[in-house]
């Protein structure tokens, strides 16, 4: 077992490194929880999340912590990166008027 701190570390360095992301890029950082995973612990690892990426010099320009998807009550959860720029940032905080998501 891995500690939370320890847990969102792996989890970022391997999205960084999928994506190769470097120092200075902009990203959306998602946390979905899947159904058993409290929100408090999903804040736990976002607090995690932001302080390693500002270490790294990428900044978080949009986020989601919550339950997008989730799994019969099941614990984890999963963690999305996607680079970011001007224009996806305009669609990310478009509104939008859904069953399940309202901005």
């Amino acid at each position: 077992m891995k500690s939370a701190d320890e847990t969102a570390e792996i989890m970022l360095n391997a999205l960084i490194n999928d994506l190769e992301i470097k120092s200075g890029e902009k990203v959306m950082l998602i946390l979905n929880g899947s159904g058993a995973t409290t929100l408090m612990e999903l804040f736990i690892i976002y607090r995690k999340c932001v302080s390693y990426l500002k270490e790294k010099n990428i900044e978080i320009v949009a986020n989601y912590v919550g339950e997008l998807l989730t799994v019969q009550e099941q614990a984890g959860f999963q963690m999305f990166m996607a680079r970011m720029d001007d224009e996806l940032l305009h669609y990310w905080n478009a509104p939008c008027n859904t069953p399940y998501m309202k901005r």
